[in-house]
């Protein structure tokens, strides 16, 4: 993650610490490349060693931490993507759950490092962005 991208979270999470869970080590989240099998993004690994989960913008970050501020069903990657798995959604079977738009549907980190979005209402999956670190650049703006 670049500096500049680290710079604007440093910034919000200096004036509201209650937003982030505070920083997972490395062991963590080398427990969340195990659940999922495949290797993390440097981005993604490197805001859960940071911040472990954080609010960004107006979108819970889920890594291996909960912020203060996040709701009761609002915990580690691991344990929201197991309860999307349960539940059969489309594309959590291969992928880490790192975020729920307002409606409830799912946001997934895939193996290449793109974040998608499922909608069940449409029954569609849609790229919200071909990286992590623009997932959250795009959080900060909304």
């Amino acid at each position: 993650m670049n500096e500049t991208t680290l710079a604007l979270l440093d910034a919000d999470f200096s004036k509201h610490p209650v937003l982030m869970a505070g920083p997972a080590s490395a062991s963590d989240v080398s427990k969340i490349e195990a659940y999922v099998s495949f290797p993390l993004p440097a981005d993604y690994r490197t805001f859960v060693e940071r911040y472990g989960g954080a609010i960004v913008g107006p979108y819970s970050v889920f890594g291996f931490g909960v912020s203060d501020a996040m709701g009761d069903d609002e915990t580690s990657a691991i344990q929201v993507t197991e309860r999307f798995r349960s539940q059969q959604w489309p594309g959590t079977e291969s992928s880490l759950v790192i975020s729920m738009d307002h409606a409830g549907n799912a946001i997934t980190l895939d193996p290449q490092g793109h974040v998608h979005r499922y909608d069940h209402d449409s029954g569609s999956t849609e790229e919200l962005a071909g990286s992590f670190e623009n997932f959250i650049k795009w959080c900060l703006e909304s």
